[in-house]
C-alpha cells in the first residue's frame, strides 16, 4: 500500500501535466512522473528499465525485420527475467539478496509484446520518446495490466477531455480501494483467515476447503482491486487500458475462466506462445501446456508455479477434449440453467483447489492439503 500511495501523490503532478501543458508535451509529462517514481521507489527497477528500452528499441530500429534481433533481445530479456526470478539461494550473497524489480515482469512482457509486433510489421515508425512514455506509464507499474502498444496508441491519438470519463475514472478508484481494503484486507484476510484459524480438528477439511477459497478470492480482490485503481487513474488523464477482470468465478468452465482471470497475461500468452507453438507443432495439447507454464512461470520461477501452470494447462486440455466429444443441447430451459449452475460450481472448485500448489511454501504441505481434500489424510 506504501507504493500505492506514493503512486497517487504522483498523480496530481502527471494530471497538470497531461491537461494543463500544450499537447505535444502532455504524455510526454506523465512519462516523465512515472520516470521520476520509479527513481524514488526502486533505482535498481529504473536501472533494468531503461536499459532494456535503449537495447529494445536501438536493436529493432537498426535490425527491424532481421530475426538476429528477435534472438538477441530476447535472450537478453529473458536472461534478466530469470535473473531476478529464479531463486539462487545457494549462490553469493549479491546474487541471493537481490530483489525484484518493481513492476519488472510487466515492462519485460511489454517489451517482448513490442518487439514481436515489429517484427511482424505491426508496429511501424515509433518515435524513442513515444515508446518510453509507453513503458513509463506509471499507474500500471504495480500490477499492469500488460497494456499494448498499438492500443496505448490509438487511445493518444483519441484522448480529449471528458468530464464522464473523469468522473467514471474516480468511481474505479473508489471501487479499487473497496476491493483491496474492505473486502480483501478486513472481510477475507483479517474475519475469513480468524474464522479459519478457530476451526478444530474436527473440521480439518472444512478448514482446508475454505482456506483454499480464502487464497484464491484474497487474490482476485486484491489483484481486481490494483487494477481498478490502475485503469482509473489512467481514466483520469483520458486513456483507456484493457481490463484485467470479468468476474472470474462466474466462468463456466476452466478455458472460460482464463478468458476472465489475468486478461492481458492469459492474452499475452495466447498471442506469443499458444498460437505459434499449434501453428508449428500442430498440436493444441503441447501449445496449452507450454502457454500455461509460461504463464506459471511469470509469476515466479518456481517448482510450485510449474506444478500450478502444467496442472491449469491439463485442465483446459481436458475441457477441450470433453468439449468436443460431449454437445449437450438442452430444449429445456430449466436444464440449461441447471446445467450452467453445475458448470460454474465445478469450474470455482477446480480453480480455488489448484491454489493449494501456490499458496503453500511447499511442495509437501500442497500434497498435504491435497490429502486432506481428498479424505486420505
Amino acid at each position: 500500500m506504501e507504493e500505492l500511495s506514493i503512486i497517487f501523490i504522483a498523480t496530481l503532478p502527471a494530471l497538470l501535466g497531461c491537461w494543463l501543458l500544450p499537447e505535444k508535451y502532455q504524455i510526454k509529462a506523465v512519462g516523465l512522473v512515472g520516470f521520476c517514481l520509479l527513481a524514488y521507489l526502486d533505482t535498481v527497477s529504473l536501472a533494468v528499465l531503461v536499459a532494456t528500452s535503449i537495447l529494445t528499441y536501438y536493436t529493432l530500429d537498426k535490425l527491424t525485420k532481421e530475426k538476429v534481433a528477435i534472438l538477441v533481445i530476447g535472450t537478453i530479456l529473458a536472461v534478466i527475467f530469470l535473473f531476478f526470478k529464479v531463486d539462487f539461494s545457494s549462490q553469493s550473497d549479491f546474487i541471493r539478496n537481490r530483489a525484484l524489480p518493481l513492476g519488472m515482469s510487466y515492462y519485460i512482457f511489454r517489451q517482448l509484446h513490442f518487439c514481436l509486433e515489429v517484427y511482424k510489421g505491426n508496429i511501424r515508425d515509433v518515435k524513442f520518446v513515444n515508446f518510453m512514455s509507453y513503458l513509463f506509464f506509471f499507474p500500471v507499474f504495480l500490477v499492469g495490466p500488460i497494456n499494448r502498444y498499438p492500443e496505448w496508441e490509438r487511445e493518444i491519438r483519441r484522448r480529449r477531455w471528458d468530464a464522464d470519463v473523469f468522473s467514471s475514472g474516480l468511481e474505479r478508484i473508489l471501487y479499487g480501494f473497496v476491493k483491496i481494503v474492505l473486502i480483501g484486507n478486513y472481510l477475507i484476510s483479517n474475519g475469513l483467515y480468524k474464522f479459519i484459524f478457530n476451526l478444530g480438528e474436527e473440521y480439518k477439511w472444512m478448514a482446508s476447503y475454505l482456506d483454499c477459497i480464502r487464497y484464491a478470492a484474497n487474490s482476485y480482490f486484491q489483484f481486481a482491486g490494483y487494477s481498478d485503481i490502475a485503469i482509473g487513474i489512467s481514466l483520469l488523464m483520458g486513456i483507456r487500458i484493457v481490463e484485467n477482470f470479468n468476474f472470474p468465478f462466474l466462468a463456466i468452465n476452466i478455458n472460460d475462466f482464463w478468458k476472465r482471470w489475468h486478461i492481458s497475461l492469459s492474452q499475452w500468452c495466447k498471442d506469443y506462445i499458444f498460437l505459434p507453438i499449434a501453428s508449428y507443432t500442430r498440436m493444441p495439447i503441447v501449445a496449452i501446456v507450454s502457454s500455461m507454464l509460461v504463464l506459471g512461470l511469470w509469476h515466479e520461477v518456481s517448482m510450485r508455479y510449474v506444478i500450478w501452470g502444467i496442472f491449469h494447462g491439463l485442465g483446459i486440455a481436458v475441457w477441450q477434449v470433453f468439449d468436443k466429444r460431449f454437445q449437450f443441447d438442452f430444449r429445456n430451459r430449466l436444464a440449461q440453467i441447471m446445467w450452467r449452475i453445475v458448470s460454474v460450481i465445478l469450474t470455482f472448485n477446480f480453480v480455488v483447489v489448484s491454489f493449494a500448489w501456490i499458496k503453500e511454501d511447499s511442495f509437501i504441505e500442497a500434497l498435504g492439503v491435497f490429502r486432506t481434500l481428498l479424505f486420505l489424510d
